[in-house]
């Protein structure tokens, strides 16, 4: 690497944005290694422009970029794996090798990005991997392949179909059944039959995916008898069977698959009663039965309450899990906050079912338990945090707090799931929160913030638009792509801001309509151009040219009376996206009535810079109002060539001092070599001290746009032109000085002596000019 560019990479760091922008531009011209290896750093860089500039440059270096951004799939900068992703997926088919290389990578976060990249480029040899994907250790990066494989489309069905009926992984025909879901009718349709013909355990994760020593004879008759109509009967029936015990269980368990629910209920009051040997028969008997069975099961055991939560948090502990689902799905259904710890515990199972059911019981403990389901935030498992921040979405507000906090976590993969959950709330005050993790170091956080803010029902729009100016890049992003996404349905909330707003709340909202670009703002957007705040009237020209509505041309040109030059500035570039209907408005507007109009017409033909306008310039200089020919005077000094300079010339003999002026300062304008000799003529002519003092100060701005030309007047036999040369380059300035130096190299006497005199002049404002 060249020293100069060495040198610009060691002080890019110290530099601010813009500053960096620059130095981007400037390094990124050096094709070597070295610059690609800075380029792949700065994808990390802290300014969202400055990595997505870097991002840029890295592209246009194509094939030559390849191992370095393999490479940067390494690194431990989660910034630089996505915008490498990002850049390896715009390179198709070029970068598709090392995406796919990427999903080898024990960093989970990689394989996230790269199931992401593959999804946006659709390569067919993508399939394979991300169908390996679904069965990733991690759940971010299953969820992702399954993301990706939608994106194929119908072409991807029958290898996830041949997925989902032949994998063992639960897992990996989860998600393949959650992608099915979302592959249109076709895919749904292989579901639907599915359900209807397929084994028990295949219906089971599709519809979690769609949508989770005594007398036999004497202890029969006491059965029986749990059916009685007479209460007393029924109880006392059960304390007798209770106490018998061991030589009832046979019996009792049969029992169980009475049809009546009583006979059923009874069994299981009087087994409980019976101590652990009756609950370990009863979970074996449990275990032989089908699911319709368990269920009722359940329910009986329900009734009992909490009762058998003890128990019920023993079977943990027998590891089967056919059991420990039933088991959770009873203590859920109990609700007791007692189940807590062990169903949490229960949330890492292996088995994708029992993660489920506990998942669903603490749902269904919800409140009561909300204290230690939270507590499990901290967890180091990926599948307990997933359910818990669902478990506390489920909870409602109740969970909401716990949520909260879980946004300052130091684990980015916790602040990610609390943020995605935090969209279900209806406390206005958490927004305030989202809004913070909008600046999160991590870019998983910062989306699944956006896109809970965009989901909350009790979205404060002044809250919103408020942070449109935030000190922070990231949360002025965001926001605005908040603004973008949910504005439209808030429309008329924005516009009560902007009606009655402070300053920065009118200002924030102008930005916030031209974001949204909804022609139902415009006639809002055009009142604030009369606002009281400059910088809403600027936002509001910006907005206006953003919307793109015919309706506001007249308005912006009115607005072009406004002083303040940014105005004038956005007015200009609102006229340049509004395109071609501007000026044919602009054809109407200089025959109207209204002298203001006619006048801006004027000012706004000369910002368009559009040479037709020129005739129109023309016909406004014959215009009987002194302020209006001005304007047009003014504006044709934005057209160089000769007819408005000739125009001009008749300009600056206007019966009004106000146009002959800016007739005068147009011509100085164009700084045509021929205009040197209308501005001499007329210093000669004029006896308005006005005048004379424009007239000098045009021929001095035009000695500074073409020195040379009054160099040559130096050989004019006139010494008045000679003279009057003379001044206008020592009224130039400085910097005339070097240019007046090189033109005297080769000269004539006469030219290498008034050069001499204005350099004298320049050093000296009191040295005389003169022929002597």
């Amino acid at each position: 690497m060249d020293p100069y560019s060495q040198k610009l990479i060691e002080s890019f760091q110290r530099s601010t944005k813009e500053r960096k922008l620059e130095l981007l531009l400037e390094i990124s011209r050096v094709r070597d290694e070295a610059v690609l290896q800075f380029l792949i750093n700065t994808l990390g860089d802290e300014h969202w422009i400055v990595r997505k500039t870097a991002a840029d440059y890295i592209f246009s270096s194509q094939e030559a970029a390849l191992p370095w951004l393999s490479a940067a799939l390494n690194s431990y900068n989660e910034d630089i794996q996505h915008w490498a992703l990002q850049v390896l997926a715009r390179m198709g088919s070029k970068g598709t090798p090392s995406i796919l290389r990427s999903l080898k990578s024990a960093n989970p976060d990689v394989r996230y990005f790269a199931c992401m990249a593959l999804g946006e480029i659709r390569e067919p040899q993508g399939i394979p991997p991300l169908l390996k994907a679904l069965s990733d250790e991690k759940w971010a990066v299953r969820k992702a392949a399954s993301e990706a494989l939608v994106k194929f489309g119908e072409e991807v069905i029958p290898m996830v179909e041949q997925l989902v009926t032949r994998s063992t992984d639960e897992d990996a025909r989860f998600w393949a059944i959650k992608s099915l879901g979302k592959l249109g009718p076709k895919a749904q349709k292989i579901l639907l039959e599915a359900l209807r013909t397929g084994d028990k355990q295949l219906r089971y994760v599709i519809a979690a995916a769609l949508g989770e020593s005594g007398d036999r004879r004497v202890i029969k008759v006491l059965i029986d008898s749990l059916a009685d109509p007479d209460w007393t009967i029924r109880k006392s029936a059960m304390q007798a069977l209770s106490e018998i015990g061991e030589n009832a269980m046979d019996l009792m368990i049969e029992s169980l698959k009475d049809p009546n629910e009583d006979i059923r209920d009874g069994c299981l009051g009087a087994m409980v009663r019976c101590g652990d040997k009756a609950w370990t028969r009863l979970f074996a008997f449990v275990e032989t039965v089908d699911d319709n069975q368990r269920f009722v099961i359940r329910k009986g055991l329900t009734k009992l309450g909490t009762r058998v939560v003890e128990p019920l948090v023993k079977l943990f502990k027998t590891g089967k899990a056919e059991i420990l689902s039933f088991s959770a799905a009873t203590l859920g259904e109990i609700g007791s906050p007692k189940a807590v710890p062990v169903l949490i515990e229960g949330l890492s199972n292996d088995d994708w079912n029992v993660r489920r059911s506990c998942a669903y019981a603490l749902g269904e403990i919800g409140e009561k338990g909300v204290d230690k389901i939270a507590e499990a935030l901290t967890s180091p498992n990926d599948d307990v945090r997933y359910w818990v921040t669902r478990i506390l979405e489920s909870v409602g507000e109740a969970g909401m707090t716990y949520l909260v906090k879980a946004l300052s976590d130091k684990n980015k993969n916790i602040r990610f799931f609390a943020a995605k959950a935090l969209g279900a709330s209806n406390n206005p005050e958490v927004m305030r929160d989202l809004i913070h993790a909008l600046a999160d170091s991590s870019w998983s956080v910062r989306k699944a913030a956006f896109g809970s803010l965009c989901k909350l029902e009790n979205l404060s729009i002044d809250q919103l638009l408020r942070n449109m100016s935030n000190d922070n890049e990231d949360i002025r992003f965001w926001v605005g792509k908040v603004i973008e996404e949910a504005g439209r349905s808030n429309l008329d909330s924005i516009h009560d801001c902007l009606r009655n707003g402070n300053p920065e709340l009118r200002l924030c909202a102008c930005q916030a309509l031209g974001a949204i670009a909804n022609p139902a703002s415009t006639d809002i957007l055009i009142d604030a151009l009369r606002d009281e705040n400059e910088w809403v009237r600027i936002y509001s020209a910006i907005s206006l040219g953003s919307i793109g509505d015919i309706r506001a041309v007249i308005p912006l040109i009115k607005g072009l009376s406004d002083r303040n030059s940014e105005v004038h500035k956005n007015i200009s570039l609102a006229f340049k996206k509004l395109g071609p209907r501007v000026f044919d408005t602009l054809e109407k507007s200089v025959e109207s009535d209204d002298r203001v109009l006619r006048r801006n017409s004027a000012i706004a033909l000369g910002e368009m810079r559009e040479e037709r306008g020129v005739d129109l310039l023309i016909l406004l200089l014959e215009d009987p109002d002194d302020k209006v020919r001005q304007a047009a005077a003014e504006a044709l000094g934005r057209f160089s060539g000769l007819k408005a300079q000739a125009v001009l010339v008749k300009g600056i003999h206007d019966q009004s001092y106000i146009v002959r002026a800016a007739a005068l300062e147009a011509i100085g304008e164009h700084a045509r070599p021929d205009g040197i000799a209308i501005l001499t003529e007329h210093l000669g002519k004029t006896k308005d001290e006005r005048e004379l003092r424009v007239t000098r100060r045009q021929l001095a701005v035009m000695a500074q746009k073409i020195p040379l030309s009054f160099v040559e007047l130096f050989k004019n036999e006139s010494a008045a032109i000679r003279t009057i040369a003379a001044e206008a380059l020592s009224g130039a300035g400085l910097a005339i000085i070097q240019i007046l130096t090189e033109a005297m190299v080769g000269k004539d006497e006469t030219t290498v002596f008034w050069c001499q005199k204005v350099i004298k002049k320049v050093r000296n404002p009191q040295e005389p000019i003169s022929d002597a």
